[in-house]
């Protein structure tokens, strides 16, 4: 994926994807939100107005410092994704451009941008078990109807039902 490498659009796309952020919300992001001890990301003024916090994966962290070290954007910024100037954040038409063109070198055809990722994180957290309710609470979503979405992509723990329903009546 030619496309993905560049260093820069390459870390914000692993961050949008690992955090289940907005387009924005990833382009946003200030290096003060990040709160490396806690293991939680801050997205400030996401959509709405609202803020919240997003749990840091631990190798997410680690990309982040690596990428921070041989990565650092100009230190007249504070975002955390620039382009070489340093001057703003990293423009959203570049990333979305970024993303179309490595969904093409890596031969997928099914349409997808990078909301796609949010969508993916959502969908993996909850076929991993984790309650809907969380779910609404880690992407920000007002109504938990908007969350609901997602049970129409998924089946949380349909392929064990015969194994829990054998465990919870074997002292029949």
């Amino acid at each position: 994926m030619r496309s993905a490498r560049h260093p820069v659009r390459s870390m914000a796309l692993t961050t949008i994807y690992a955090l289940g952020l907005r387009l924005g919300e990833g382009l946003s992001l200030e290096t003060q939100h990040i709160d490396g001890e806690r293991l939680l990301v801050w997205i400030r003024d996401g959509k709405g107005a609202r803020d919240r916090s997003a749990p840091l994966p631990r190798p997410l962290l680690a990309r982040l410092r690596q990428y921070w070290k041989a990565e650092r954007p100009a230190s007249t910024t504070k975002y955390l994704f620039v382009p070489a100037d340093g001057l703003a954040p990293l423009h959203e038409t570049t990333l979305q451009k970024t993303f179309t063109a490595a969904r093409r070198d890596a031969g997928i055809e099914k349409h997808a941008t990078i909301h796609t990722l949010r969508h993916s994180y959502a969908t993996h957290l909850l076929e991993s078990g984790v309650s809907l309710r969380t779910i609404q609470q880690l992407l920000g979503h007002k109504s938990l109807r908007t969350t609901e979405l997602y049970m129409h992509v998924t089946q949380p723990g349909a392929e064990r039902v015969q194994e829990i329903i054998d465990w919870l009546m074997a002292d029949l």
